[in-house]
């Protein structure tokens, strides 16, 4: 867990200066009655009528302390969105009562970190829902420190569990850990599964792998793809000095990513033109989809890879519900509940799964026919 919590950053923060102080409460984020809060904290009465940077000034030249920046910094704090899904299939695990007391072992260690650790159990299912901080100091003083919060799930499969988590390197560094001590307790090493498309280097059929996903899912109608990212790797140091033969400055002109939105951006013609070169491909896609069963609501979706070149890191996001209200289309989205987001994960990573086994398939069958 040491090395798990080990990043690298600039110099800590431990005292916010007068002119932080000062620069922070003339943000617009900071509220009037944010403010005072803070005089009246010092029994200190504020008029109405006295203008925020007096205010500002004023407070700035006093003593402050922990709960003063506490409270400056919540108003301060990034919104953080809501990240995407990344899940595997993971075989091997042995009985569920020693997975249940792995993760009970991890949430010991991790709370005695400094994160906060919420473990529930639903059968054989297990949801491990943590807390935790990051520091960006890139942002300003009130604003470096970031709560967020992620999860990893334990899904019971017909061949072990299928593990989903929030997508992001802290939360992935987690799962790692967990099973690399639920591996320690079992006679022979865990098999992961997870969709990716490093193996198939065809850019055609990494394109097909998403408009196969977004058109074919089951239970579910496509209705338009409204974002598009599309990835070209740049060359080689070797291959760009080749291709830039007769260019006397050695400098070659690339363009690596697109990125198109709109309406019907599948039927582009910009787009059309970009997936017939050969090196263009698609590595994330946005769309909506009308469930075929149920309230008949649209989905929101996105899906892609975290890592362009090889496409790994596959993850997607339930982004919002449009609700069927009245026999219409509600043009106002809403946030999804737990169970869409639940049942719309299992859709897409039982069809991704069997989209790579074909693609896979079809590009091993064209190498063996072009030999």
């Amino acid at each position: 867990m040491a090395g798990m919590k080990k990043r690298t950053h600039g110099p800590s923060l431990y005292y916010a200066s007068d002119k932080n102080v000062f620069d922070a409460l003339n943000q617009h984020k900071v509220d009037t009655p944010t403010v005072v809060r803070l005089f009246q904290r010092r029994n200190v009465v504020v008029s109405k009528k006295t203008p925020r940077d007096e205010l500002a000034k004023y407070f700035s030249t006093l003593t402050h302390d922990y709960y003063d920046h506490k409270e400056i910094a919540a108003r301060l704090g990034v919104a953080v969105r809501r990240e995407r899904t990344t899940s595997m299939d993971v075989s091997g695990v042995g009985d569920t009562e020693e997975l249940h007391g792995v993760v009970e072992q991890l949430k010991k260690e991790m709370e005695a970190s400094g994160d906060t650790v919420q473990v529930t159990r639903d059968g054989d299912n297990f949801t491990i829902r943590v807390q935790y901080s990051e520091v960006d100091y890139k942002r300003s003083e009130f604003s470096q420190v970031q709560v967020r919060d992620g999860t990893i799930e334990f899904v019971k499969s017909d061949v072990g569990y299928v593990v989903r988590n929030t997508q992001n390197d802290y939360l992935n560094g987690v799962r790692e850990t967990l099973l690399a001590k639920v591996e320690k307790t079992t006679s022979e090493p865990l098999t992961k599964v997870v969709v990716a498309l490093f193996d198939i280097p065809s850019a055609k059929l990494r394109s097909k792998f998403f408009h196969e996903l977004a058109s074919s899912l089951p239970n579910f109608v496509r209705r338009d793809v409204t974002d598009v990212y599309v990835f070209k790797a740049k060359p080689d140091a070797e291959d760009d000095e080749d291709e830039a033969g007769g260019d006397e400055n050695g400098s070659e002109t690339h363009v690596e990513r697109v990125f198109l939105r709109g309406s019907g951006v599948s039927r582009s013609e910009i787009l059309n033109e970009l997936l017939d070169e050969e090196d263009y491909y698609i590595i994330k896609m946005g769309w909506t989809a009308t469930e075929l069963l149920g309230e008949g609501n649209v989905y929101d979706i996105e899906a892609g890879f975290a890592d362009p070149k090889d496409c790994t890191g596959f993850s997607f996001i339930l982004s919002g519900v449009y609700p069927l209200e009245e026999g219409k289309v509600s043009a106002r989205r809403r946030p999804p509940h737990k169970h869409e987001i639940d049942a719309l994960s299992r859709v897409i990573e039982s069809k991704a799964r069997d989209l790579v086994a074909k693609l896979r398939s079809e590009f091993l069958a064209a190498e063996a026919g072009s030999e």
